[in-house]
């Protein structure tokens, strides 16, 4: 039977129908089913152990990493109604780190009484302990007794690998026996520029008591040189013992 001009017209136009859509499922199915898992799609695939985090992920699935230890806490007086409140973090979750973990100092006086909240945010390296330093903290005339600090939000880790964290270490340490100059020198071993590396500088007296604190930031090591850590304190420190000084890599 020989089809009319009107019905090849219209099965010309079905064809064409068929093969859009057949082109449309194909690039659909290619979209939704077949795309390559990445850690960043909000669905567990891949080698992921929940969605987006755990198996060749950076980051962490929360049943991967330790709650961080904080060790102490303590608020120095760096002059009159002004404090440096000063915690050590213990990163328990080794090779991985947490940026921007917001924390809470709360500062009380010999009432047991608050005196002041201070807020900030602290990267956790894969550093086994963590100074965390807050300066500047005005408590006006109230005494100083006891000092908490803990973490407003859970750290979200990842993993931190060796070959990305700057190659550097730390020589030449040297206190002054009055507590009021520590300094020491920033070797970068490594074949490229170390940029925006903090050191933390803190002293403890004959008891491991610690007597003062201090953070300071390195703009720039370039390729096989080295820079110098100081920190300076204006009063002397009955007692000094030692000193640490932590480098804390950005990653």
């Amino acid at each position: 039977m020989t089809l009319s001009w009107s019905a090849r017209r219209q099965l010309l136009y079905y064809a064409v129908g068929l093969v859009m859509a057949t082109i449309l499922l194909f690039a659909l199915w290619q979209t939704f089913l077949t795309a390559t898992p990445t850690c960043f799609d909000g669905s567990r695939n891949g080698s992921e152990t929940d969605i987006d985090c755990g198996g060749s992920c950076a980051k962490l699935c929360e049943g991967e990493a330790k709650i961080p230890n904080i060790l102490w806490a303590r608020s120095l007086e760096s002059a009159p109604q002004t404090y440096t409140a000063v915690a050590y973090v213990e990163n328990r979750t080794e090779g991985a780190g947490a940026r921007q973990v917001p924390y809470l100092f709360q500062i009380f006086d010999d009432k047991n009484e608050l005196v002041v909240e201070q807020e900030g945010a602290t990267d956790l390296p894969p550093v086994a302990v963590i100074p965390v330093v807050l300066p500047n903290i005005n408590v006006g005339n109230r005494v100083v007794a006891r000092t908490l600090f803990r973490f407003t939000a859970e750290p979200v880790w990842e993993r931190v690998r060796v070959d990305a964290l700057p190659q550097v270490r730390i020589t030449g340490q040297q206190l002054a026996a009055d507590g009021t100059r520590l300094s020491a020198v920033i070797i970068n071993d490594g074949f490229e520029d170390v940029r925006n590396l903090r050191v933390a500088g803190v002293v403890f007296d004959t008891e491991g008591v610690v007597r003062a604190a201090s953070v300071t930031l390195i703009d720039r090591i370039t390729a096989k040189a080295s820079q110098p850590a100081v920190f300076t304190w204006g009063d002397a420190l009955e007692g000094v013992a030692r000193a640490e000084i932590t480098v804390l890599p950005s990653f």
